[in-house]
């Protein structure tokens, strides 16, 4: 693959960019990188304890995290190769992070949105929990269906692809439409 550029998957919490980020650096002999892995480690290294995202944002609150959120996409911004050598999977929750410009998701790479429907999304957000964010809220589902709508704006505004997961489809099928979507890229 010529032309293979840095791939940057976005899209919202559950949608599969870890998953399937995985599976494409493999294919493709690519460095995988998950940022809230390594917003994780960046904080067990600065705070000597290892939290989940998750309990980071619960305890912290968001503005905390989205300034860890930010430093971690700065630098891998800043480090990216020139060569398709990486995978970035985003945090579901870039979008409302201020401090992440558009300018430094598209350092990172070519950036796909794996664009989820907004009932599939939640059921599978449900099913581990609901996140801090959703769990205090009264009607957890319409406030996340306002959440889908905004952020999902914002990933279509970034994304130079789209790709549609459709409902529980197997990982192998999504994977297969990524990698034909995405071609010589």
């Amino acid at each position: 693959m010529n032309g293979q550029r840095n791939l940057v998957l976005c899209g919202m919490k559950h949608c599969g960019k870890s998953t399937h980020g995985r599976r494409l650096a493999r294919m493709r002999g690519a460095e995988f990188v998950d940022t809230d892995e390594r917003l994780e480690a960046l904080y067990r290294e600065r705070y000597g304890e290892k939290s989940s995202c998750r309990e980071i944002f619960r305890r912290h609150g968001e503005a905390f995290f989205r300034k860890l959120e930010a430093e971690v996409i700065a630098a891998l911004a800043d480090a990216a190769p020139e060569t398709g050598t990486r995978v970035t999977a985003l945090g579901g929750g870039v979008p409302s992070n201020t401090l992440i410009t558009r300018e430094m998701l598209h350092r990172l790479g070519f950036c796909v949105f794996l664009e989820i429907d907004a009932e599939t999304a939640f059921r599978r957000v449900a099913a581990g929990g609901l996140p801090p964010f959703l769990a205090g809220a009264a009607d957890a589902e319409k406030c996340f269906a306002e959440l889908y709508r905004t952020r999902s704006d914002f990933y279509r505004e970034c994304a130079d692809l789209t790709v549609p997961i459709r409902g529980e489809e197997p990982e192998e099928t999504v994977t297969a439409r990524l990698v034909a979507a995405l071609g010589d890229r």
